[in-house]
């Protein structure tokens, strides 16, 4: 069966159309677009018209994709942003096709779905964590948590108190992930800010490793940089420069809390999970 999924997440809209059999999924296209849906609605609670004309425009185009490439289902979900926006029925009588908008809980759990889809994390002991625009999730068995820890959030919360951000997130992260800390797991990042960071120091994303120290490294030098040097970083996409600190100190963080080394990288996430439903 050919299934598309369109997320709508608070700084990226993504569309994965595939075809899927017996649990194996066979990607035809795999887009995503930064809107800023999310852009002030930590402050505002309100879904600015700018933002919520970029993200139609980029629905509209995804849903031409899926029919055109003969999607049958074609399924949209709604994350952080829209869920947390005062005004988020204006938003969604203005979308094209119906859209769900999920709870951090369900999130999570699609989250968790997707990473161990992928033959390569299936069936171990696993800490999987994706940081979003308006949100992060952390799970692991028999523990899923959302908490409002997204890249664009933060940045819009904290701009350029790098300290203040770093406190703001340890006090989040230590009290929760203290339940998740085991010895022999394999802890898991998914989401655009980790796959990011891999291609910026790997030149890589889905599998690969990254010790704790090169991704320290990595965002600490990203941090020193002013945004526009920032913007001209190899494989750093220009549209995530401003966010890509605090989203990276998310990741940081919560591997300091967990007291492990590294992190392994995966591009299966929520939109995997939605589709294997």
């Amino acid at each position: 069966m050919r299934r598309a999924i369109i997320d709508i997440g608070t700084n990226t809209v993504k569309l994965l159309v595939a075809e899927v059999q017996a649990g194996t999924v066979t990607v035809l296209a795999n887009r995503d677009k930064t809107t800023r849906l999310g852009e002030g609605v930590n402050h505002t609670r309100h879904l600015s018209p700018a933002a919520i004309d970029r993200t139609l425009d980029a629905v509209n185009r995804y849903l031409t994709e899926a029919r055109e490439l003969g999607a049958t289902q074609i399924h949209a979900i709604a994350t952080s942003a829209v869920r947390d926006a005062d005004n988020r029925t204006e938003f969604l009588n203005a979308c094209p096709l119906p859209v769900e908008v999920i709870t951090g809980d369900r999130e999570a759990e699609l989250i968790y779905r997707g990473v161990t889809s992928d033959p390569a994390f299936a069936g171990q002991e696993l800490v999987v964590m994706d940081v979003g625009g308006g949100s992060a999730e952390f799970i692991q068995a028999g523990k899923r948590v959302s908490l409002p820890l997204g890249a664009v959030r933060l940045t819009e919360m904290f701009r350029d108190e790098f300290p203040a951000l770093c406190a703001h997130i340890r006090q989040a992260l230590q009290p929760v992930l203290s339940a998740y800390r085991q010895p022999h797991q394999k802890i898991v990042g998914t989401g655009g800010t980790i796959v990011t960071l891999a291609r910026v120091i790997q030149r890589k994303a889905d599998h690969a490793v990254l010790p704790e120290a090169d991704l320290r490294a990595a965002v600490l030098k990203l941090n020193a940089l002013p945004l526009t040097e920032r913007r001209q970083v190899p494989n750093l996409p220009p549209d995530r420069a401003d966010i890509i600190v605090a989203g990276g100190m998310v990741y940081i963080l919560a591997l300091e809390a967990l007291g492990a080394h590294e992190i392994n990288v995966s591009t299966r996430n929520l939109r995997y999970g939605a589709l294997l439903l």
